[in-house]
């Protein structure tokens, strides 16, 4: 049951919001008032910031939280992110990585929802713009702190899983750009034959990566929606996050620093806070190979998230744009 902070609905949320306050703060707390906003567009779920207003029994003054309420499909998908976020506070990982992961606060089965603490920051984008010399260390470091952390999952994306959802998207792409039909082969070949051996221990992974996922907060890096963490090989962390950094300076190159810039100050980071790894450069490369033919295939078909002649013709400009990438990217890997 997915609610909308509508007027008529105001009242289940506010119980919500009541009940988990006396979970965490007791029951003497309550709460006076609070307003309702959505965090984000972007992403699958629903995501409300709560601004709280809460006062103790027998106090005069008021204090304020904010909290992001997340709504899934499944109570059992709330549950495993709210445990795996725990989990996670429970380790050293934070320190570890000079990082902030959001805090789970509670759950409310019936409406599965999520309760998060709210964490602000900057968007990693424009942070990397202004200062990307001190972003970018923070960033290999806390990736690294998280790929090592140990983490109780049932879920693993290998890199056979991949290449097999990679196989459907290319006959998609190919109905939608006939004349790179062969070109697009070729890629799905090489990636065949070059498909990494999963890693013997497998590390723990966000498991979708990217900017959007990002925010900076007082020279700490926030990271944020684990709604697809699982285990697997930390190349593919790395390799979406760098196909969303190279679209980016496509699509921005006058805002950020150079991607062959970004690419190297992330990846130097990593190794110096990571274990050594002789076959990690490959297998990043292969990895961001696969994400950008995703993303192709995904601007190229999907049209669901922008309405309008306008927003579709930009897409597929997009699309196009990369696509002219594929082959020197192909080449370099």
């Amino acid at each position: 049951m997915n609610l909308r902070d509508t007027t008529s609905e105001r009242e289940p949320i506010r119980e919500v919001l009541a009940a988990a306050l006396r979970e965490i703060h007791g029951a003497g707390v309550s709460l006076e008032d609070w307003t309702a906003q959505p965090v984000s567009k972007r992403g699958k779920h629903r995501a409300v910031r709560y601004d709280l207003e809460v006062r103790a029994k027998g106090a005069a003054q008021r204090w304020r939280y904010q909290w992001v309420g997340k709504f899934y499909e499944r109570d059992e998908d709330a549950q495993r992110v709210a445990a795996v976020l725990r989990e996670l506070a429970a380790t050293d990982c934070r320190a570890r990585g000079d990082m902030v992961i959001p805090r789970a606060l509670a759950c409310h089965a019936p409406f599965h929802l999520l309760l998060l603490a709210y964490e602000p920051g900057m968007s990693v984008t424009a942070a990397l713009a202004q200062t990307h010399t001190e972003v970018l260390p923070a960033l290999g470091r806390a990736l690294a702190a998280l790929h090592a952390t140990p983490v109780k999952l049932a879920g693993m994306i290998s890199a056979a899983a991949v290449l097999d959802e990679m196989r459907r998207r290319i006959q998609v792409l190919g109905s939608r750009f006939p004349a790179e039909l062969n070109s697009l082969r070729h890629a799905l070949n090489k990636l065949d034959r070059e498909a990494p051996r999963d890693p013997a221990a497998p590390s723990f992974l966000h498991g979708d990566l990217g900017p959007v996922q990002l925010l900076w907060q007082r020279r700490r890096i926030v990271i944020l929606d684990f709604d697809h963490c699982a285990h697997g090989d930390p190349a593919l962390d790395l390799g979406n996050l760098l196909t969303q950094l190279r679209r980016l300076t496509l699509r921005k190159p006058d805002k950020l620093p150079d991607f062959a810039t970004l690419r190297r100050g992330l990846l130097d980071a990593y190794r110096r806070w990571s274990a050594t790894d002789p076959d990690l450069t490959g297998r990043i490369a292969w990895y961001e190979q696969v994400t950008l033919l995703r993303k192709i295939e995904f601007l190229a078909s999907d049209t669901t998230r922008h309405e309008g002649t306008e927003a579709m013709r930009g897409r597929q400009a997009e699309a196009t744009r990369l696509l002219e990438e594929l082959p020197v990217l192909m080449e370099a890997g």
